[in-house]
């Protein structure tokens, strides 16, 4: 039996495998992060269009994911610097004020946030992937469907 995909157009009806296959690249961004959705696109872009599109969001978002937190570390740690939490004055390490502490406190509960945020909206995709649904990630989403589905 088809199903209807988003687009509402007829696709084949999804094996338990392409969902789990599916599935395990959204929650890859716990393990082996580009690697697993890589091998999941190389091996099933020919034979499953739902598995290589979802492989493919995962991919890009994890890279995404990537240089956001690299963007972000490197952020931090300027931020700290022009706070003056690394210099030294006479030998001695100066000590933060109040603003300094709530600075690096507010850009912390950022990164953090990103972080549980990332990895929610990641679980979240991979059970709508395993019930079969067809979500898209922001931006790149469309342009990936465009791609596989046509």
């Amino acid at each position: 039996m088809d199903q209807l995909n988003v687009q509402g157009s007829i696709q084949p009806e999804l094996t338990d495998t392409d969902k789990l296959l599916a599935m395990f690249a959204h929650l890859s961004i716990f393990f082996g992060s580009l690697w697993i959705p890589l091998i999941f696109w190389a091996i099933y872009r020919e034979k499953s269009k739902f598995v290589s599109f979802h492989s493919l969001q995962a991919l890009f978002f994890h890279i995404a994911y990537i240089v956001v937190m690299i963007v972000l570390v490197i952020f931090v740690a300027i931020v700290g610097m022009i706070a003056g939490l690394f210099k030294e004055k006479g030998g001695a390490p100066v000590t933060p004020d109040a603003l300094q502490i709530i600075v690096i406190i507010a850009l912390g509960v950022v990164v953090l946030g990103f972080i549980f945020g990332s990895i929610a909206y990641a679980v979240y995709l991979a059970l709508n992937a395993y019930k079969g649904g067809v979500k898209k990630y922001p931006v790149i989403g469309n342009i990936i469907y465009t791609r596989i589905y046509g």
